[in-house]
């Protein structure tokens, strides 16, 4: 079996049977830092066991979407190769890093006029209709239909409907006629994870600072700890997520831009659990969907799956209901696991 193998690990990469240094300055975090980023927990032990992953990254990354990620990305490629656009994203998940961007913050912003005025005007004028029918059966006779029109009915369609009508218009004509408005390059990255080098990379806010796409702090892995904060709601629930914070300095990166807050305290404990893996050169990267594009640019991924004569295309030929069943265990392993 050949392949072609081009990441070469730093000296700095993470390798988890090494002990990470101890700090050789005393911390720098005030006392405001700490509970707004760790909120007086203690950090998360950094573990590359296998066994059990985050059901929210199954879920997205399936194996029927990865390959068409896969065909979209050699697609692009091949256009840019024959003259083309550049294929130059702005962040990407691959077996070397991962390097989260987002769209601009105006792009976010048509985008929920279009979706967000499309559920106010569509799905709550149902119950609107049946609240204000029940109204006029009480009140209706005592105060007429005048009265009745301009106190309740007008104020609603005056003041959200009619608004929210006109926010889904706009939002719909602006993406489908110039979607180059909405889906613009973003300035920069946020942050990455690399692999190859063991670096935590945070970069300046594309969407405030000019220095977008420019490195605003930097540290291995080995001096980063993973906390899990916790923020309720008005309900009383719990949601959990998961926090990168350095351990001297006043750096941190909240990791809910790549694992949303959830209310299971497990699945955060997998995402970092995933992760730890993903970052240790020791070990090969994490065995699911979303990586399995890359595992054979990865030398000690290439290793472990050639001692294990591992299908290099294990999940994308996988069925939808055997990838079912493997979900399923997942999620039984995850809440038997003992964390």
């Amino acid at each position: 079996m050949t392949n072609t193998v081009w990441i070469k690990y730093e000296d700095t990469a993470y390798r988890g049977n090494r002990k990470s240094p101890e700090p050789n300055m005393p911390t720098g975090h005030s006392k405001l830092f700490l509970k707004g980023w760790t909120q007086g927990s203690r950090p998360l032990e950094k573990s590359s066991r296998s066994g059990v992953f985050p059901p929210k990254a199954l879920e997205t990354w399936t194996p029927a979407g990865i390959v068409e990620e896969e065909n979209y990305r050699e697609q692009f490629e091949k256009e840019a190769a024959d003259g083309g656009e550049p294929y130059n994203p702005a962040g990407w998940i691959n077996g070397n890093s991962i390097r989260y961007a987002t769209l601009p913050r105006v792009s976010w912003a048509l985008l929920w006029m279009r979706y967000g005025g499309r559920f106010a005007s569509t799905w709550l004028l149902i119950p609107f209709v049946l609240a204000m029918l029940m109204m006029w059966f009480e009140l209706g006779e005592k105060t007429g239909w005048s009265t009745f029109w301009w106190e309740a009915v007008f104020p609603f369609l005056g003041f959200f409907y009619f608004p929210m009508s006109i926010c889904w218009a706009v939002g719909y004509v602006v993406e489908k006629y110039f979607p180059h408005i909405i889906y613009r390059r973003p300035k920069g990255p946020k942050w990455e994870l690399n692999r190859r080098t063991g670096m935590v990379t945070l970069y300046y806010d594309p969407d405030t600072d000019e220095r977008a796409g420019q490195i605003s702090a930097q540290a291995p892995f080995d001096e980063w700890d993973g906390y899990l904060v916790t923020l309720p709601d008005r309900q009383g629930n719990l949601w959990y997520r998961l926090n990168l914070v350095h351990k001297t300095e006043e750096w941190a990166l909240p990791l809910n831009q790549l694992m949303p807050a959830t209310t299971n305290r497990e699945d955060v404990l997998a995402f970092w659990l995933m992760i730890c893996r993903y970052m240790d050169v020791t070990q090969p990267l994490p065995d699911i969907p979303l990586f399995e594009s890359f595992r054979h640019e990865d030398p000690r991924t290439v290793r472990h799956d050639e001692k294990n004569s591992r299908n290099p295309r294990y999940w994308r030929d996988m069925s939808e209901q055997d990838y079912e069943q493997f979900m399923k265990d997942n999620r039984h392993k995850l809440y038997n696991n003992k964390w």
